[in-house]
């Protein structure tokens, strides 16, 4: 069954489901996709339609409140079948196995889960991204030195749209049925609150359903499962895990800093087509504590700007670098970055903080009568740290090789910093041995309600420094495999 919730009077749920799963991005997809094939009973839930429209994405609307603005609350989300893989340009890669240690520049505990099992099902998340193992093998590099930073392994899908690549599988699949319009605005629980026996759903007529499964998995991106968590804690207290107050906490972005510009001395080693790009050694990253990161080294770049005053400092430095005085002066006191010079760039980890967070707006409320987010983006002094040292490794690693020198802002040093970030939203409803420190247990089941479950970088424990999506689709279908095992399916 394939419907449009927006077309109908009467429900056209049919009964007790296996599987609920909510959101149809990669995360929601894959679940579904590995259930359906285990020969789950599955329901797959789209709060939108087939295409984007004013009216489903008015629901992500928000308030950044923190003392770091954040400006992709509504940007960095589509909400529409497929989710946000409609917009997604497609770069995946793995964490590096450091990221799975227990370290000490996190207050928390880190993943309770080990590299090899995050990524048993890599070659699966692989192929549904319509990449191949070798793919993410790393570059060679042969003239690069490898004790700071080591050439990344990465590849570019093409990039696959889950929406567009799955409808068809989905409409033919007998065991599988669809709604779209379908906007999950509440969740009903058992009395002492550790079952959910069913999930309320509206379409944009205002005419509200019932769902009812054996299982649910919320797959509606970080900012939205935790903001659902939190609105389902004021209908019920039970329903937001075992009460720690985690739900929401530590929100994490990647940074997207620039480190400076670099001047090209080994002209044949920069005469390539595609960009230079790098991992943070793990020895490195060990020894200095700091995160983990990408940088990326591009011989003619275009510098980025981020936020409100972005035009204005977009103007000041075209006026700079368009006037050879100007810009001679700039470069006494500052390393003003111009088009066409060599531009590094970043991914890098931002720890996890309780103080960063999703909270509501009880005064904003959406269509649905449910309270609009509110974020509290929060920055740390390790964060500054890991930038600060991120570019001082590289700066030496340039000077080492004798391929190029780093010039480096000077008040990245003192942290002045213009952070950009790169729509990867993580870790609101992180996971955790125990409900003290996270929201979801090994197995992406919410703490406290032993059939709801979470999937996508909500439960991500850290960040690491590398995009995603890779790693959504591997947990999504490691999520699928162990409801398939409770459903006694494998």
């Amino acid at each position: 069954m394939w419907v449009d919730l927006n077309q109908v009077e009467q429900s056209p749920f049919d009964g007790m489901y296996d599987v609920c799963v909510c959101g149809s991005g990669p995360a929601g997809m894959a679940t579904a996709q590995k259930l359906i094939q285990q020969g789950a009973r599955v329901l797959l839930l789209e709060a939108g339609g087939m295409e984007i429209t004013a009216e489903s994405q008015a629901v992500y609307q928000g308030e950044s409140v923190g003392p770091q603005t954040y400006y992709g609350i509504e940007g960095c989300r589509l909400r529409y079948f497929g989710g946000t893989s409609n917009h997604w340009t497609g770069r995946c890669g793995v964490f590096d196995p450091l990221d799975f240690e227990q370290r000490p520049i996190w207050s928390l505990p880190g993943w309770p889960i080990d590299y090899d099992d995050a990524y048993r099902h890599l070659d699966d998340a692989l192929n549904f991204l319509d990449l191949k193992p070798a793919d993410i093998n790393r570059r060679e590099e042969k003239d690069w030195p490898r004790n700071r930073f080591l050439p990344s392994g990465y590849a570019f899908s093409k990039p696959t749209r889950v929406g567009e690549k799955f409808e068809g599988a989905l409409k033919s699949a007998a065991n599988a049925d669809v709604a779209i319009n379908a906007n999950v605005s509440g969740v009903i629980l058992n009395e002492n609150g550790s079952t959910v026996t069913g999930l309320t759903v509206q379409n944009y007529n205002n005419d509200q359903f019932t769902v009812s499964a054996k299982h649910f998995v919320l797959a509606f991106g970080a900012l939205e499962n935790a903001r659902f968590l939190l609105n389902a804690r004021q209908q019920n207290p039970a329903a937001a895990g075992t009460g720690h107050d985690m739900v929401g906490r530590c929100f994490m972005e990647h940074f997207g800093v620039t480190l400076g510009r670099f001047i090209p001395i080994n002209k044949s080693f920069w005469n390539r087509s595609a960009n230079l790009s790098l991992n943070l050694s793990t020895n490195i990253a060990r020894t200095q504590n700091i995160g983990t990161a990408v940088v990326t080294m591009t011989s003619s770049g275009a510098p980025a700007f981020f936020g409100r005053l972005a035009p204005l400092r977009r103007f000041n430095r075209n006026m700079t670098c368009s006037n050879d005085f100007l810009l001679g002066m700039a470069r006494k006191n500052d390393d003003i970055v111009c088009d066409g010079d060599g531009l590094v760039t970043t991914i890098t980890e931002q720890v996890p903080n309780t103080a960063s967070r999703v909270t509501l707006n009880p005064d904003q409320t959406d269509q649905f009568g449910t309270a609009r987010l509110k974020l509290d983006w929060r920055i740390t002094d390790q964060d500054l740290k890991t930038i600060n040292g991120t570019a001082q490794e590289l700066g030496k690693a340039l000077a080492e090789s004798g391929l190029a020198r780093l010039r480096i802002p000077e008040g990245l040093h003192d942290g002045e910093v213009e952070l950009g970030f790169h729509c990867h939203q993580m870790g609101t409803t992180r996971m955790s041995s125990t409900p003290q420190h996270g929201v979801v247990d090994q197995q992406s089941t919410v703490h406290g309600i032993e059939n709801l479950h979470i999937g996508g970088s909500s439960v991500f424990s850290t960040g690491g420094g590398i995009n995603p999506t890779l790693t959504i689709v591997a947990l999504a279908l490691r999520l699928g495999e162990h409801l398939g095992k409770k459903l006694g399916l494998s």
